[in-house]
């Protein structure tokens, strides 16, 4: 009998003591420190509170100040991020770091993100110029072609131990401010002896599988060279009284293509979305400049219209 005045003297201590602002239930506005890994580091906030849900914080632009440029100029990224509210941002780590590949896929420039951070005052702009010399990694100038730019914050995040328990939120990654990896796009380094231009017309035809896939041009430019594909429009596509116009295009499900030049290292390329033109469907494809000295170009589609080939098109340019 003597157990239950034991409990009511306990409940009554711990509501005292909740009351008097000792413990705090977890109402989702305080701050929880998420479990790690053993040896990882926690990212947290720097100095002050998280955005309210829905806040608008801030704006932020990142531009190449121009796409394509000549063998060893630099380039520039323009950095802009703006305070929307009335207390500090911080940007941690600072300045960002860059990685470059190139049109095969891999990371051939990589410059590593600074330690420290910055801070953008109430209502104040941000704005950074990032200068980038176009040398690889063993600092030897990069070959002319086209590659990509992208900036980061930070690596990837270290994989938490998280409790049976609903999992906290995750810290950010950039203090208060965060921005995910950013790719700035395609940045072309001219060929000294200049990149083919004009519309090549081809029609080249490659059946496989009772599918003819035709070749119909190369677009080329100083930016890229777009290859154009046209394939029949199956039959029992469209219903029968159906007009074709309210069909819409299939997803675009030729996947990457790949290219060769000079029958050198096979490259992937992207496809744009199929359009209908008549009783084909057409897709592109995204090539990077071809220099006016090559002479041989490999093009292989390996799928399209869910149908594996490849459909392999041996185009001479040169």
């Amino acid at each position: 009998m003597r157990v239950i005045p034991a409990a009511i003297v306990f409940l009554y201590l711990l509501c005292c003591i909740l009351a008097a602002g000792c413990i705090h239930p977890d109402d989702g506005n305080g701050t929880t420190m998420p479990g790690t890994a053993p040896g990882t580091t926690l990212r947290t906030l720097v100095g002050i509170t998280h955005p309210g849900p829905g806040e608008r914080t801030y704006t932020f632009s990142l531009l190449l100040d121009r796409k394509i440029l000549n063998p060893g100029e630099p380039a520039s990224v323009n950095l802009t991020i703006a305070n929307l509210v009335n207390r500090p941002l911080i940007i941690r780590p600072f300045p960002p770091g860059v990685r470059v590949t190139n049109r095969c896929g891999f990371v051939v420039k990589t410059v590593p993100y600074g330690s420290g951070d910055a801070s953008i005052p109430p209502g104040e702009t941000l704005v950074y110029p990032l200068t980038l010399d176009l040398n690889d990694n063993q600092n030897t100038p990069l070959m002319p072609g086209r590659y990509r730019v992208e900036l980061f914050w930070e690596e990837e995040l270290p994989p938490f131990d998280y409790p049976s328990v609903p999992p906290p939120p995750l810290p950010t990654r950039t203090g208060d401010i965060i921005i995910p990896d950013w790719d700035l796009g395609a940045l072309v380094i001219r060929y000294p002896e200049g990149a083919l231009e004009g519309i090549i017309d081809l029609n080249r035809t490659v059946t496989v599988a009772n599918l003819p896939v035709t070749l119909e041009r190369l677009e080329c430019s100083e930016e890229n060279a777009i290859a154009t594909f046209l394939y029949p429009i199956p039959s029992g596509t469209f219903p029968p009284g159906i007009p074709s116009a309210s069909i819409p295009p299939p997803p675009p499900n030729t996947g990457q293509g790949q290219l060769s030049i000079d029958g050198g290292i096979e490259c992937p390329f992207p496809t744009m979305p199929v359009t209908q033109v008549g009783g084909f469907w057409r897709v592109k494809g995204v090539l990077p400049p071809i220099s006016r000295n090559a002479r041989d170009l490999t093009i292989v589609v390996p799928e399209i219209a869910g149908q594996e080939g490849p459909w392999v098109f041996l185009v001479r340019v040169g």
